[in-house]
């Protein structure tokens, strides 16, 4: 191919697979069938509405992201992004003003008709802002069209005011009755983490959880990126791809992109099992500076320690619904990665100082009693990176 039509493709990849922006595009959408058809259905429902949650960097927002794209066009769908200087006040102002409506206004003389002016929904939120005024609103909007609002990032505002106020509002539509919809998209392991104020609003809030994807969902995000394409890659790529993810989506998509540029840089329509390993050592690099340098900080040492195996070692353990795993968990995998059978006393202290305050901590949060502890990674996206340098490094 020539340089203009490989320029032309290399963009083409770079829009089929999108590991630093949310998918909007449902033919680029993999998987989460039945979260779609959850809110796709609660959109529809007077009443009712909905929270999606679950750990980052599983596909939240893109799935908020799609599901706004598939409501009809007589749906008004703001959606706002939360952030932690945000008040109750700042985000309704920021949904209403995404809202247009018309009014009119009477012009001097006789005569002379009123004109028709555009302005936001915001026009109509003055004063004190509270629950029942944002209701006031909504209600008054809903008389000329339905509107479905999406509120992404909710856990981010510090204050604490904001999830009250959110869960009093929510209250109010479902017992009135009101044509708005409500989503919020927040992260948490739990509904209470992000609305606990009200236990009566769990029957008109459907909770959608966003577990980490399958493999075979992980399969189709690259199956269908390769064929936007008209590419095609081979089974031991795509099994490549979808195992090194570990359910997480943003590094199905990082990989996809790099290996199919890979085929397309040796002149190939298919994507092969060793573009993978090429993949591998451009997904480092291209890793943000904040996972090089926790990563860094965590395992650096100016002599032999083991704290880069056990590292590895809790990246690959097997891990429970929730993401944890306990120190015999590591034990296994520490065997493997070492080839020696080391007791749980042996890295102790690498797990503690892994979970501490100190400065190979913020890596690990403990969880538990004592000698029952368990452990997972706070930032979600850093254990596929751990495996990915082991695997450079030879580690595994």
């Amino acid at each position: 191919m020539d340089e203009d039509e490989y320029v032309e493709r290399v963009g083409a990849v770079g829009r089929a697979f999108s590991p630093a922006a949310p998918i909007t595009d449902r033919d680029l959408f993999a998987g989460r069938k039945a979260q779609l058809r959850t809110l796709t259905s609660v959109a529809a429902q007077r009443g009712q509405h909905a929270l999606i949650y679950g750990e980052r960097g599983v596909g939240k927002t893109s799935l908020a992201r799609v599901t706004q794209n598939l409501l009809p066009d007589s749906v008004v769908a703001p959606y706002y992004v939360c952030n932690s200087e945000d008040s109750f006040k700042s985000i309704w102002a920021g949904v209403f003003e995404q809202i247009p409506i018309l009014t009119q206004e009477s012009r001097m003389g006789f005569g002379r008709s009123a004109r028709h002016v555009l302005q936001s929904g915001s026009e109509l939120l003055s004063g004190r802002v509270t629950p029942h005024s944002v209701v006031r609103v909504l209600a008054l909007l809903c008389e000329s069209v339905s509107i479905v609002v999406l509120i992404d990032e909710f856990d981010r505002p510090k204050d604490q005011r904001v999830r009250t106020l959110i869960a009093d509002t929510i209250k109010i539509l479902a017992d009135r009755s009101i044509a708005a919809t409500v989503v919020l998209v927040g992260v948490a392991d739990t509904v209470d983490e992000l609305v606990s104020e009200h236990a009566s609003i769990q029957r008109s809030l459907v909770q959608v959880q966003m577990p980490r994807m399958t493999d075979e969902e992980l399969r189709e995000i690259v199956r269908r990126g390769v064929r936007a394409v008209s590419m095609e890659a081979q089974p031991k790529f795509v099994d490549a791809v979808a195992e090194m993810s570990q359910g997480l989506p943003h590094y199905t998509h990082l990989l996809g992109q790099y290996g199919t540029t890979r085929a397309l840089e040796a002149g190939r329509s298919v994507v092969k099992r060793a573009d993978f390993e090429d993949a591998l050592t451009d997904a480092l690099d291209a890793a943000s500076q904040s996972v090089r340098e926790r990563y860094h900080r965590a395992t650096q040492s100016n002599r032999e320690t083991l704290y880069k195996e056990v590292l590895l070692a809790c990246a690959v353990a097997e891990k429970d619904d929730l993401g944890s795993f306990g120190a015999p968990d590591v034990r296994e995998k520490l065997r493997q990665i070492t080839g020696k059978a080391y007791d749980i006393p042996a890295f102790a202290v690498h797990l503690k100082n892994f979970s501490s305050e100190g400065a190979r901590g913020g890596i690990l949060q403990r969880i538990g009693t004592s000698r029952r502890f368990r452990y997972r990674f706070r930032d979600p996206l850093l254990p596929p990176y751990i495996v990915i340098k082991g695997r450079i490094e030879k580690l595994v």
